[in-house]
């Protein structure tokens, strides 16, 4: 198998946060203040995708980082939430520079081995996503021969290669810069989480894509997704467990979600 690295390019205001020149500045201010911390503030990290963006008025919002700050207030401490490339949130939770991460973080077995985790908070999978009117209706097609855009080092990457034999893979920062890759025609088709695939679609840039074949739930492509912490973390996790329970119930969650979300995700 062939596999090749790539950078996508910005499109929308809205998704600055994890793109171009804004994604440098982000990572250089996140990683300058995970390793500092101030007495009683909690280390929060979010990964740097369309859950965590900036909005009009240049603050950090989005629907994970809005969970995240919710948790906090219902556990009634202060965190200081800060946004980094998936990598870089696993990377520091391993050196427990985070007391904690709210980053579409998988909960596999995998993971389990390395880090505590919550409840779930929402439920994913991963699709195809080529040009409209290109593809079978509800069959994927042999991946053979294809140019396929994947979000560098995620579990869509492991299953393409594991499960593609004869294919030209081609890395991408982003799930947004995969999408962005088959729109520009630069790959033949990409393999994203569920999520990302549909909120890519209904913008401008992705109207003329689909999905292809079914959503994709084994080998850890899909299943619960839950808020991560570092070992030992086991008070911290209770506490954010009972705060996830209070604002499902209390409408706070589903506020949340419909604020940034065309379903609801748990």
């Amino acid at each position: 198998m062939t596999r090749h690295g790539a950078r996508g390019r910005p499109s929308r205001p809205n998704v600055r946060l994890a793109e171009g020149m804004a994604v440098g500045l982000i990572v250089l201010l996140a990683l300058a203040t995970t390793h500092a911390r101030a007495e009683g503030v909690l280390r929060v990290l979010t990964q740097t995708n369309i859950f965590s963006t900036i909005d009009d008025k240049g603050q950090l919002t989005g629907f994970e980082v809005e969970i995240a700050r919710a948790l906090c207030t219902t556990m009634q401490v202060n965190c200081n939430i800060s946004p980094l490339p998936f990598a870089d949130v696993l990377a520091n939770l391993d050196k427990k520079n985070a007391d904690f991460a709210v980053a579409s973080i998988l909960k596999t077995p995998e993971r389990q081995k390395k880090y505590l985790f919550t409840d779930r908070y929402w439920r994913s999978s991963s699709s195809f996503v080529g040009k409209a009117g290109t593809w079978p209706t509800g069959i994927m097609p042999a991946l053979a021969g294809l140019r396929i855009a994947v979000n560098a080092n995620t579990k869509q990457d492991e299953y393409i290669h594991k499960t593609v034999s004869n294919g030209i893979v081609i890395s991408f920062a982003s799930p947004h810069d995969a999408l962005r890759a088959v729109a520009d025609g630069k790959t033949d088709i990409c393999l994203v989480p569920t999520i990302f695939a549909l909120q890519f679609m209904m913008s401008i840039d992705g109207r003329e894509l689909e999905t292809v074949g079914e959503p994709v739930t084994e080998d850890g492509l899909g299943g619960d997704v839950a808020i991560a912490l570092p070992p030992g973390s086991e008070s911290l996790r209770d506490k954010i467990n009972q705060a996830l329970r209070i604002i499902l119930s209390d409408g706070r969650y589903d506020a949340i979600s419909s604020r940034f979300l065309p379903f609801r995700l748990y």
